[in-house]
């Protein structure tokens, strides 16, 4: 399994625009290999005092987008048709977005499942 980490950074204001975006414009084919992806926003560090890795941004509004996916290769074929160019930055962001690919070394399950249907308005 690959866990893949896109950070985005939005345009104060233009929010809704890119989580439609995200729900609508790049739409996953074939998730035969897609475990999840989850769009998410950092948690105000102020609530949880014991938060050591400060992820809101004072300029933009930070979005991660955490994907589990069987393989980097399934990812890239679902997912890779919707890349641009690297320094081609979309209308609502404020900095061209970054990728990461982990792969996990070590792994605990617990019993909790997962979601198993998508969030209102994702194709």
């Amino acid at each position: 399994m690959q866990i893949i980490f896109v950070d985005w950074l939005i345009n104060l204001g233009q929010e809704d625009e890119f989580k439609n975006y995200w729900k609508t414009a790049v739409p996953v084919e074939d998730r035969s290999k897609m475990v999840g992806e989850f769009l998410s926003e950092p948690t105000a560090h102020e609530k949880y005092p014991w938060i050591t890795w400060k992820l809101e941004n004072t300029e933009a509004k930070r979005f991660i987008n955490v994907g589990l996916w069987a393989d980097a290769e399934a990812f890239h074929e679902q997912i890779g048709r919707y890349f641009k160019p690297d320094s081609e930055k979309l209308d609502f962001e404020f900095k061209i977005r970054t990728r990461a690919l982990l792969t996990p070394a070590c792994w605990r399950m617990g019993d909790w499942p997962l979601p198993i249907y998508d969030s209102v308005g994702v194709l």
